[in-house]
């Protein structure tokens, strides 16, 4: 069983849990949720640059091979979206050693950038329910999610038993994976697997 105090944790940039993170868990390395972050962009740039730079950004934050590339890179996008008086973003870029990938990624967290599994029954049950339901509206609705929910993870079962997937290549690897994986993960794979055998070796 693991003992101490966690390695990282990953939270939202509220000032008050920062602070208390650093005086009870000081050799715990804090960070803060990248989808958060990015998802404030359309809150906080007006419509029109939202619409022309944000995937600038986010490729920036994403696809950054290094510190200097993503410091080149932000700087650019601001240069060219005249965005340089952005208070906004310049606090945002003061603190990228805690949410860009490439400055938080010295720390194992299997791939996590922020709670994704919390965020994304929050996007699902968001579809359902609204904060101007009443209390019975509320059960209703939240009731009526879990069971659309249920009813998709049993579809998918079904399928994950039922169904085969079809195996491209002759490699005792891919026909392993495939006993493996959920079917949806698998064709995942699959595709990254067949990607990796189009990479052309260096000849020196």
């Amino acid at each position: 069983m693991p003992s101490g105090p966690p390695k990282m944790i990953i939270t939202d940039e509220d000032p008050a849990m920062t602070k208390a993170i650093l005086q009870c868990l000081p050799n715990t390395f804090h960070r803060y949720y990248s989808w958060h972050i990015l998802n404030k962009f359309s809150k906080k740039l007006n419509a029109l640059i939202y619409r022309d730079y944000y995937r600038d950004f986010q490729k920036c934050s994403w696809e950054s091979y290094d510190m200097e590339e993503f410091d080149s890179r932000w700087k650019e996008i601001i240069t060219k979206s005249q965005l340089n008086e952005n208070e906004w973003l310049q606090s945002m870029y003061e603190i990228r050693s805690k949410w860009v990938p490439i400055y938080v990624n010295h720390v194992f967290s299997t791939g996590m950038s922020s709670s994704q599994r919390v965020e994304s029954c929050h996007a699902f049950f968001k579809s359902y329910v609204s904060k101007k339901d009443s209390l019975v509206e509320f059960v209703v609705r939240f009731n009526r999610a879990l069971a659309r929910q249920r009813h998709e993870e049993l579809h998918a079962d079904h399928i994950d038993i039922n169904e085969k997937p079809v195996i491209k290549l002759p490699f005792a690897m891919e026909k392993q994976m495939s006993e493996i994986y959920t079917r949806k993960m698998f064709y995942k794979f699959q595709e990254e697997f067949w990607n990796s055998l189009s990479y052309t070796q260096l000849h020196w």
